[in-house]
């Protein structure tokens, strides 16, 4: 995995981790929000070769959830 792959899954105070089957889900801490917002637009403007991101928003212009998968997770379908 990529270095910004490893330090999102390295976790933080700002969010918990849950794992997925295809993925993490990283779910923000009520009292971090602005913080764990600012996290997520990292990956968001650099996923892409190592991994794909999915937002949840709050409703404004902060996030409260960010689902991560691998591309490694990925595989294509068995024929």
């Amino acid at each position: 995995m990529g270095r910004l792959l490893d330090r999102l899954l390295q976790g933080s105070h700002a969010y918990r981790i849950s794992r997925e089957q295809d993925g993490y889900t990283l779910v923000a801490e009520p009292d971090c929000l602005d913080e764990f917002s600012d996290l997520v637009r990292e990956p968001t403007n650099h996923a892409g070769d190592d991994f794909i991101v999915f937002t949840t928003s709050d409703g404004g212009v902060g996030y409260t959830q960010m689902f991560v998968v691998p591309m490694e997770s990925l595989s294509a379908p068995e024929r």
